[in-house]
């Protein structure tokens, strides 16, 4: 150990501690906090610039670490800043929570999963119960009273889900009892290390404008989130017909439920879906199960950026449900027209000249970074002129030193677990030595439509254009050679698709439509992170009947034949008595 005697002592000294952090980086989950946080959400944090020309008063607060926005980045950088006794503040405008809680993982889960019972019962009573010469393909049968007090709890429990998990673990009472202050208002900066915050009571008896100014020591996280895409752009008068997003479709169409007189059946709503995206996808699946007739219109194939096979057995799956689904056609316009009572409805024109007409429609064709009236530019922080994200390096810092952006605001894939590991990696950077890289080539996915659709890495079609045709191989198995799927009868559709190198048997990406496909992806992309060759699962025990030792059953397939090229070898060397 080197014991510093003069000023010039000292920096061996810290090249050795610099040296010995090297070999072991500070690994940004390491805190309990957030291994233990499962349930992450996403920001919806709307930021505005404050007014120039109006007076105003300010108070000033320093802490180590600030944080704008409140999602799934933004409340896992306050909360690894808190574990390790840094002070930090979070800045919210809207909720804290963020769009994972209010409007997105959240409700949606809770929507499919109640809409997957209904479906089941169901299924179940066509097949046991006194109905099986029934056809239809709708939840209850003939019981419309029935349905509409089956939807009113289908909203309670959606509404019941949000705030359970929010009061244990978003809310400001929650974080503060973690050591994290909350402020609720508006964000704009002022340098890079200051923020004005225009609280919601902003406003004194004589008209000043008061607000919060917030200094970090060390540095700020942006972290606010993304937004719906203004689908009006794209699509003729969409801006004069009601339609429904993502962000509100858990009340709209609960609401319009509600609205319907008792002369009309729920199961004549006419839903029109625009979007075959992940979105897209699961909410026409659950409103269907649910007793609507949907329609499903994507400009693609379903799922684009998944592997082929998924994209087209889903698609047999959803009308198999009873969905209408049209692909490769895009929306051109949409118009409100009233039929010969007087009853308006919607009428969506395709490119095709073909007409759709709905009662209501649900627009999902993406979200874009919020980026905008925070002063960014004011700092010199840039936005990425391709994905309207803050650019950031691979350790998530912008242009500006100390300033820092995590989650869907940088452009980046928006999903709540990754948006919730740079949120960390972010924090983690700015408070800790050294830095650790926030952007990942590699992300596991999951579409939790029924079956789920679960991806990682490159499709084949991705290899095949990396690495060449020779060098790239893979492994397919569907699911009617999976044991599990056909004990529980799930074997009619799904399978598992695993991309690897021909060489080394390096993992490269997999695709996987299963019941349980958001679980299996993950040990795949743990082989991979690893460095575990696909071939070498073979050796790694699962229990029976699994649906995760289909992988096993693969990796051996893959495993014998390697060992069969060396078959003479293992022959002769028998012969010898070894």
């Amino acid at each position: 150990i080197l014991k510093p005697t003069t000023a010039g002592g000292l920096v061996p000294t810290a090249i050795c501690i610099a040296l010995l952090l090297s070999l072991h980086q500070l690994n940004a989950f390491a805190p309990t906090v957030l291994s233990s946080k499962h349930r992450n959400s996403r920001s919806i944090t709307a930021l505005s610039s404050l007014p120039s020309d109006t007076s105003s008063t300010s108070s000033s607060t320093h802490y180590d670490l600030i944080v704008i926005g409140g999602g799934s980045a933004g409340l896992t950088a306050a909360k690894f800043a808190a574990n390790f006794g840094k002070s930090v503040v979070l800045v919210e405008s809207a909720r804290v929570g963020g769009d994972c809680t209010w409007t997105g993982c959240i409700p949606s889960k809770t929507l499919l999963a109640a809409a997957k019972r209904a479906w089941t019962w169901q299924q179940m009573n066509e097949k046991y119960g006194s109905n099986t010469n029934n056809n239809s393909n709708n939840i209850i049968d003939d019981d419309d009273a029935a349905l509409r007090k089956m939807l009113r709890g289908v909203k309670n429990e959606v509404d019941e889900t949000r705030m359970r998990i929010y009061e244990a673990d978003d809310s400001p009472e929650v974080l503060q009892s973690l050591g994290i202050d909350v402020v609720q208002g508006r964000a704009y900066f002022r340098d890079a290390k200051t923020v004005d915050v225009m609280t919601h009571n902003n406003e004194s008896d004589d008209g000043t404008k008061n607000y919060q100014q917030l200094h970090a020591n060390y540095g700020i996280v942006v972290a606010t989130g993304a937004k719906v895409r203004n689908p009006t752009f794209d699509i003729a008068g969409l801006d004069s017909v009601p339609f429904w997003t993502y962000e509100n479709v858990w009340d709209e169409f609960f609401h319009s439920v509600e609205q319907m007189s008792e002369q009309q059946n729920v199961r004549q709503m006419r839903v029109i879906v625009v979007g075959g995206g992940p979105i897209g996808c699961e909410l026409s699946q659950a409103i269907s199960r649910l007793g609507c007739s949907v329609t499903l219109i994507s400009r693609n194939r379903l799922l684009p950026n998944e592997e082929v096979e998924a994209s087209k057995e889903l698609q047999r799956v959803l009308e198999k449900e009873g969905l209408s689904v049209i692909c490769n056609q895009r929306v051109d316009s949409v118009k409100n027209i009233s039929d010969s009572d007087g009853v308006e409805t919607i009428r969506v024109s395709l490119d095709s000249q073909e007409t759709i007409i709905g009662d209501h429609i649900l627009v999902a064709t993406g979200r874009i970074p919020n980026t905008s009236n925070m002063g960014l530019d004011d700092i010199g922080v840039h936005i990425n002129s391709e994905t309207s994200g803050i650019q950031v390096d691979e350790n998530l810092q912008t242009l500006v030193k100390g300033v820092y952006a995590a989650g869907d605001c940088t452009g980046d894939r928006q999903f709540t677990h990754y948006a919730g590991y740079q949120g960390a990696i972010a924090a983690r950077n700015i408070l800790l030595p050294l830095k650790d890289s926030g952007v990942l080539s590699e992300v596991p996915s999951t579409t939790f439509t029924d079956p789920e659709v679960s991806s990682f890495g490159l499709t084949e079609e991705a290899a095949v254009a990396q690495y060449g045709e020779s060098a790239v191989s893979t492994s397919f198995r569907p699911l009617t050679k999976v044991d599990r799927a056909i004990c529980e009868g799930k074997d009619d559709n799904g399978f598992i698709k695993i991309t690897y190198q021909t060489r080394n048997k390096q993992i490269l990406g997999a695709t996987i439509m299963a019941p349980a496909a958001g679980e299996m992806i993950s040990e795949l992309a743990v082989a991979q992170g690893g460095k575990l060759s696909f071939d070498k699962l073979a050796t790694v025990m699962h229990s029976y009947p699994s649906y995760s030792i289909a992988l096993q059953q693969m990796a051996a397939d893959v495993y014998y034949d390697k060992l069969k090229k060396s078959k003479w070898l293992y022959d002769i060397l028998k012969k010898l008595g070894l």
